[in-house]
């Protein structure tokens, strides 16, 4: 089984410094120098160490593994928004029946999304979560859907994961 570790804190810090600070800190990469990919997606040159940052509501996550992953995160103390529900298929809006499923679906695509390192506009209508597996473009998608609540947040990990570690990151350290 493949372990995925997530780093998570309320501090007021931006993505990067966050993501160099773990690097340095538990994977022994001093200085990361991230690049990003043609679509934005960040990652580290010549290493075999993959992640992807989400934040909502004060909250920064960092998923940090062995291959490459996919990671959103959404505030449960939200609203399900109607205008956003009515762009999920049928299938989709079938099992989405109250706020929590709302934000499993939401967190899922994103997360798929962010694994393929595509754009939210350029990709949501090729995507679609149902019976707890990514399909794109009506085929399921190999990639395995991880979805976890904690502390009033709802988190996805899109990738070959099926287990994860969680660690709170209280600045300063």
């Amino acid at each position: 089984m493949t372990m995925i570790d997530i780093y998570y804190t309320y501090a007021q810090i931006d993505s990067e410094s966050f993501t160099k600070f773990v690097l340095d800190r538990y994977y022994n990469i001093p200085n990361a120098q991230i690049c990003k990919s043609i679509h934005g997606k960040p990652y580290i040159k010549g290493d075999k160490v993959f992640f992807n940052a989400t934040h909502s509501k004060g909250l920064l996550a960092l998923a940090v593994g062995k291959k490459e992953v996919g990671l959103d995160c959404e505030s449960l103390l939200g609203k399900a928004r109607p205008a956003v529900l009515n762009k999920f298929t049928e299938r989709e809006k079938s099992e989405i029946l109250t706020t929590s499923d709302f934000y499993a679906h939401w967190t899922a695509r994103e997360s798929y999304i962010k694994f393929l390192g595509a754009t939210l506009a350029a990709t949501w209508r090729r995507v679609e979560y149902y019976g707890g597996r990514i399909y794109f473009i009506g085929q399921p998608a190999p990639q395995k859907i991880l979805n976890f609540s904690h502390e009033n947040y709802t988190f996805c990990v899109c990738g070959n994961y099926s287990r994860y570690s969680l660690k709170k990151i209280d600045f300063p350290v």
